[in-house]
């Protein structure tokens, strides 16, 4: 087990190779007289190498021990990691930017360069976001909030915490997939109300402490999102706006995605009393492969991010008795935009599930 620990130690790192992709795809495409294939490279590595490089590497079903843990917890490694994705990122977003809206590329070449730093948006700005928001630095629940507003997906901030890890496999909660729902309706549902329930939740809040209008948490994060932006276009014109806005959404949809993948079909007990049961290991979709969990932290161990919002990534616990997914986040993203494949991989899936659980 120890080999095992320090091993992930280092591998951890690996999230900084999705970083570096899109300048490396340009420049190889460059010295190849390719620009717009080397454009791609990021979507052809996360959504083709990785998903094979899953399947080659296997799973990890690994948990370390209660000794192991506290060890784990004060190594301040794991936190730097975590927080170095904020200047990491955000360097990436400005040249980006300033690629798409100067780089000599075709229209294939720049919607490639778009959707790579989309996908890196979503794998790292988002997820690490997601990771850092949850804990209980404050440097670290900002860092997070940064990492968020840098793609205009702040209210995840709010949304996530007091909504989703409240409601998750409730008819309540928007972010979790109902059985049979496509990913283009479930994405529809989540652009358009997610951000609504983000202000009415922080709304509850300001009306239950008596607290004033501008201490409006959303107010700090929209209004850093549109700083990005208004920097964007008065550096770049409308080339970089336009440009840094479409980041943002390619990201937002990649992290809806996995939303639309970690839940799906899932649902709590009814109880008479028109409430559901507790959260338990049995609604989440977790996936052991290897690779992308450690590409994103552990992201994939699902459940007991649940159980445990604050855990942080690496204590987290494979669950044996959670549902597991058949293959890793990226190659399931894919399945999931071709909806009569997904249901059929997926739903039978489910109905075991939900066999095994006593619903109907």
């Amino acid at each position: 087990m120890q080999r095992v620990i320090r091993f992930k130690r280092y591998a951890y790192a690996l999230f900084l190779i999705p970083l570096v992709l899109p300048p490396a795809g340009l420049m190889l495409g460059a010295h190849y007289a390719v620009p717009d294939w080397g454009a791609w490279l990021t979507v052809v590595v996360v959504f083709g190498l990785v998903p094979l490089l899953d399947t080659c590497l296997g799973r990890d079903t690994a948990n370390p021990g209660p000794d192991e843990e506290r060890a784990l917890l004060a190594d301040p490694w794991y936190p730097a990691l975590t927080l170095l994705a904020v200047p990491a990122w955000s360097a990436l977003l400005v040249w980006g930017v300033w690629a798409v809206s100067q780089a000599t590329l075709g229209l294939a070449g720049r919607v490639g360069l778009l959707a790579s730093l989309a996908t890196v948006g979503g794998a790292v700005a988002i997820n690490v976001g997601h990771e850092l928001i949850h804990k209980t630095r404050r440097a670290e629940r900002a860092g997070g909030g940064w990492l968020l507003a840098s793609v205009g997906y702040g209210g995840f901030k709010i949304e996530h915490i007091r909504g989703h890890h409240v409601d998750v496999a409730t008819p309540r909660d928007t972010s979790t997939a109902r059985l049979g729902e496509n990913v283009y309706r479930f994405l529809w549902r989540a652009f358009t109300t997610n951000p609504v329930r983000a202000w009415e939740l922080e709304r509850a809040r300001l009306s239950r402490r008596n607290l004033p209008w501008w201490r409006n948490e959303l107010l700090l994060w929209w209004g850093l999102s549109l700083a990005w932006a208004v920097g964007f276009a008065l550096w770049l014109g409308a080339p970089g706006l336009v440009a840094h806005l479409a980041i943002g959404f390619g990201a937002i949809a990649l992290l809806e995605i996995v939303n639309y993948l970690e839940h799906y079909g899932l649902i709590r007990t009814p109880l008479p009393n028109g409430r559901h049961g507790p959260v338990t290991e049995h609604h989440s979709w977790n996936s052991p492969f290897l690779l992308t969990n450690l590409l994103l932290f552990q992201l994939q161990r699902h459940s007991d991010h649940h159980d445990h919002a604050a855990r942080r990534y690496q204590i987290l616990r494979h669950m044996a008795a959670a549902p597991q997914l058949p293959a890793g986040y990226a190659a399931l993203v894919l399945l999931a935009l071709v909806p009569p494949l997904w249901r059929r991989v997926m739903d039978p899936r489910v109905a075991a599930w939900r066999a095994q659980q006593g619903l109907a």
